[in-house]
């Protein structure tokens, strides 16, 4: 099933191979750059809306994902995250689930990971 992804990853290359694979595989793929460019989507509701899933990287250059998970995760409890890392860190998502429960679902996978286990990982995660 096609979903509304938010694609947020700093390396436009990278933003640019993920978002064309996705859309290839028929999902509808916003992408962008910063968590500048987050907070200024999804500061109205009616956006949030529109959102399946966010897939972000943790280390942004003007920000951390897991921020950006704690702070607008809550606007949309059922949307799930997807979050990559070239280091990924768990016990920092325990640690914002633990200052919050009420934040939607969410996974952390380290970077690099192929563009068909992305696939696969966004289709369980989205799976009802």
């Amino acid at each position: 099933m096609p979903l509304r992804i938010l694609l947020v990853e700093d390396n436009a290359d990278l933003r640019r191979e993920v978002g064309e694979y996705l859309a290839r595989r028929l999902h509808d793929v916003t992408p962008v750059g910063s968590s500048a460019e987050v907070r200024d989507l999804l500061s109205g509701d009616a956006e949030v809306e529109e959102i399946d899933l966010v897939l972000c990287d943790v280390n942004l250059q003007d920000g951390n994902g897991i921020e950006l998970f704690a702070e607008l995760g809550p606007r949309r409890p059922a949307c799930p995250w997807l979050l990559m890392s070239g280091d990924p860190d768990p016990q920092r998502l325990v640690d914002a689930r633990r200052r919050n429960p009420t934040l939607p679902p969410c996974s952390i996978i380290a970077k690099p990971v192929s563009l068909r286990s992305l696939a696969a990982l966004i289709a369980n995660m989205s799976d009802p």
